[in-house]
């Protein structure tokens, strides 16, 4: 316990330091081969046959794919590492970090689980669907659990990286026309301000902790809902949780990656992550326009908010929704195009088995022309 205190201290009063960390350039420079690259989150089906596997890794990798993202266990991963190989298809282990609480063990810990504003337990309470199941990143037992986790897929060989997802709170505030998918008290959810059910991050060590740094427990503090220091507090303790685990990939030779939200402030705001201040050696902001209510100018604005707030010498990765673009290709193209001009390295394609024939020959296209 003590050594979290301090860990939550030093960072509180060092943040900045975090992106001071200087990159590491033998993860960095695997994407400097090309000037912009192509990737997807998803594999192949698991149900085809490996001649069939094959065949569509092959299609992907004409078209410029090089990165896979796929969200499944340790043998699974070990196997399309090696399809991969044939097409120099690289693959990254997609990983849940904190809502993985409906696992049994967790279950059995009940102390893991993060806690909201009300003192209601992510463990019984779900908020928005029933598959949050949100640890607190102010329980040892927890970050113990979660990087257990990591440590043991980045024990595989071959991977890119191990890609972190739900590395976060619960949603503060969900995308505007999210919040239009959801009820509230007999209405519609309408987020114009934090409601209690949604602030999460007040375990009972977090209170404590925070009280011992501040002399006041979170809880009567008059503006404790828009409070900057009891904010960065909280996304303290999740940035801490997250180089802890950079340290272990690095230890175990794979880089470290995350899906994050957007941009740094809306993460800040929406999420309680404070991603520009990470050591990870790839970012993959989400930037689904649609749930922001975002014309095609939001994706552009979005990756180059990311790429300014970034360390020098970091890549990064827009992630678009291909249902977000349905079949305007036009506008398919123009998302591509505005990754590209603003900054990233490259795009990722929520999901890659979204992508049709005609997706794929505008990839390829642009994987001709930005490539040269």
């Amino acid at each position: 316990m003590k050594r979290l205190i301090l860990l939550l201290l030093i960072t509180t009063l060092t943040t900045t330091l975090w992106a001071q960390t200087s990159v590491n350039e033998n993860y960095s420079s695997k994407y400097n081969q090309k000037k912009f690259y192509f990737s997807g989150w998803g594999e192949p089906n698991k149900n085809a046959t490996k001649e069939e596997q094959l065949e569509t890794l092959k299609k992907w990798s004409e078209a410029g794919i090089t990165d896979l993202l796929p969200s499944v266990g340790v043998e699974r991963l070990k196997e399309l590492i090696n399809l991969g190989s044939n097409y120099d298809v690289k693959i990254h282990a997609w990983h849940w970090m904190m809502n993985v609480g409906g696992s049994e063990e967790c279950r059995e810990n009940p102390e893991w689980y993060s806690v909201n504003a009300l003192g209601q337990s992510c463990r019984d309470f779900h908020p928005y669907v029933n598959y949050y199941n949100f640890l607190s990143p102010f329980s040892e037992g927890a970050r113990e659990y979660i990087k257990k986790g990591v440590r043991e897929k980045a024990q595989i060989e071959g991977l890119a990286s191990i890609h972190f997802d739900y590395i976060r709170y619960v949603d503060v505030i969900l995308g505007n026309n999210l919040q239009k998918k959801y009820p509230y008290k007999g209405g519609k959810l309408k987020q114009d301000r934090i409601l209690d059910e949604y602030d999460f991050g007040y375990h009972p060590n977090a209170r404590k902790q925070y009280k011992e740094i501040f002399g006041i427990d979170p809880m009567e503090l008059e503006d404790r809902a828009e409070n900057p220091a009891w904010q960065q507090f909280r996304m303290n303790a999740i940035t801490s949780l997250v180089n802890e685990c950079v340290e272990i990939c690095h230890e175990e030779g794979t880089a470290a990656s995350a899906a994050v939200f957007p941009f740094p402030q809306l993460a800040r705001e929406y999420v309680r992550q404070d991603w520009a201040h990470w050591n990870l050696d790839y970012f993959f902001p989400m930037i689904y326009k649609k749930d922001h209510d975002g014309n095609m100018g939001w994706v552009g604005f979005a990756t180059k908010e990311g790429v300014r707030d970034m360390e020098e010498g970091k890549h990064l990765f827009t992630g678009i929704l291909v249902g977000d673009y349905g079949d305007n290709l036009e506008d398919f193209e123009k998302a591509i195009h505005l990754a590209h001009d603003n900054g990233a390295r490259g795009i990722t394609f929520f999901t890659i088995n979204s992508l049709t024939d005609k997706h794929l020959e505008i990839i390829k296209k642009y994987n001709k022309k930005f490539n040269q």
